[in-house]
């Protein structure tokens, strides 16, 4: 996908298509994105490497038709990292007021889901409208940058809007849809963990007689850090991430796979 200035299929860098949790094997209706990318071995056959990042210790296989939801922190704030017996790894354990997944264990797994859901969340088009993209951004990224990801948000919109002839991209005759397929660690620590987060997203006018302005659909990435804060991971880099892969592509195999846990819900 091109730069962010320049295309309207580019998010600024985040995602969540409705309420997203995210996981990490193909199961059916897309519901929550949650890593399952272990530190030890498994899906993902990383090594640590020495991260400091605490590492899930199993990857049981969800059913397609139940979410698994980790109980609430007892307290504000607290540290979710040890994650419940039978647990997903990385599940976060409850919803904010936006229906958002939030309360994500402090482990990879975690961090790795708390980007899948975040760069969902702000590329859902309903949560994109300007009296709504600032408290979006507020419940998932640290306080110093919400304003500035909020405003590149609606100026990329506005000037889309402007492109596409139509009064915002909140209109009936816009295609906007970002779907998260995957994800691949750039670095990891304890505290900040930099992945590309990997989508296709189509966007166009419905019925135009312009080819150009017709709905096509672009591969690309978005580029995720997350740090620990204040008891869960906090959105706190985005922006583009690499152009493609388009799935037909060799490096299409580099991006480990989300699993998507239960239906779709709306907000």
């Amino acid at each position: 996908m091109a730069s962010l200035t320049e295309l309207a299929t580019r998010r600024l860098g985040l995602f969540l298509g409705g309420t997203c949790l995210v996981t990490a094997i193909a199961a059916g209706s897309a519901g929550v994105a949650i890593g399952q990318h272990t530190s030890g071995g498994g899906s993902s056959g990383k090594d640590d490497g020495g991260t400091g990042v605490p590492s899930a210790t199993s990857q049981p296989s969800p059913s397609a038709t139940v979410v698994t939801v980790i109980p609430s922190a007892t307290s504000a704030g607290a540290d979710n990292t040890a994650a419940p017996a039978g647990a997903l790894p990385g599940a976060p354990s409850r919803v904010n007021e936006f229906g958002i997944p939030v309360g994500y264990p402090h482990t990879e797994p975690g961090a790795i889901s708390a980007c899948g859901n975040y760069v969902s969340a702000y590329s859902d088009v309903r949560n994109r409208e300007p009296s709504r993209i600032k408290a979006i951004f507020s419940s998932i990224s640290l306080p110093s940058v919400a304003d500035k990801f909020a405003s590149q948000i609606v100026d990329i919109d506005k000037k889309n809007a402007g492109t596409y002839a139509v009064p915002s991209i909140n209109d009936p005759s816009v295609n906007f849809v970002s779907r998260v397929l995957g994800y691949k660690i750039n670095s990891a620590s304890r505290d900040t963990v930099a992945i590309d987060v990997w989508s296709a997203t189509s966007f166009g006018i419905y019925g135009s007689q312009d080819p150009d302005l017709q709905p096509q659909t672009r591969w690309g990435s978005d580029a995720c850090t997350v740090q620990w804060s204040n008891g869960d991971w906090k959105l706190s880099e985005a922006g583009d991430g690499p152009t493609g892969p388009l799935m037909t592509d060799r490096p299409a195999e580099d991006f480990k796979q989300y699993a998507f846990v239960g239906g779709s819900t709306s907000s």
